[in-house]
């Protein structure tokens, strides 16, 4: 079994209630993630491409979860169109979240049910989360070269930790099957990504 996670259904779960009422991000972090987000989006495919080779190059193990492009070498994937489109839908929820970064708890839903699913990936494990987050700064630092100064690096570090936070939550409770107890109804994935592909 390889990792299907670029298809569209997803599970939306109920917001707990006390994290509606608590604010995520500072005002501070909204500007700073709001101001850098349109230089890591200009070309959203090719930077969401870097993001999975590098993570591809650093846990090898990732990459054999794709029974579709595993198999392709790291020069060939950017042809391949399966690892565009799920690159692209990675970017996509990440977007998502910028746009509603004053409400998180609008995509938290999505993103624990992102998380559930990645339990259902025979092979997948939880401390796979940790190397999105180094991947994702190191490609966020070469994008944005000297504008990545120490509040920039700050502010998406707290974003990044927040999705890993949320997915790893959906992972955990998957697993020790309590996902039931939080599923609210389903959506389809292009209710989050809308017409972004």
């Amino acid at each position: 079994m390889g990792c299907d996670l670029t298809k569209n259904a997803v599970v939306v779960v109920a917001p707990e209630k006390a994290e509606e009422s608590k604010a995520e991000f500072s005002d501070t972090q909204i500007d700073t993630i709001r101001s850098t987000w349109p230089l890591l989006a200009h070309d959203i495919a090719r930077v969401g491409m870097e993001v999975f080779t590098r993570i591809f190059r650093e846990t090898p193990s990732v990459r054999s979860l794709f029974d579709s492009f595993g198999i392709c070498d790291t020069e060939n994937l950017k042809y391949h169109q399966l690892f565009i489109e799920h690159t692209q839908k990675f970017m996509y929820v990440l977007e998502a979240l910028v746009d509603n970064l004053e409400r998180p708890e609008v995509i938290r839903p999505s993103l624990v049910a992102l998380g559930a699913r990645h339990a259902a990936v025979e092979g997948y494990h939880p401390e796979y989360f940790r190397f999105y987050k180094k991947c994702m700064l190191e490609v966020w630092e070469m994008e944005l070269g000297e504008e990545f100064i120490a509040e920039v690096r700050d502010s998406w570090t707290r974003v990044i930790e927040y999705i890993v936070q949320c997915m790893s939550h959906g992972y955990h409770i998957s697993i020790t099957d309590q996902l039931e107890a939080f599923v609210d109804k389903e959506v389809n994935m292009e209710d989050i990504i809308t017409e972004k592909t």
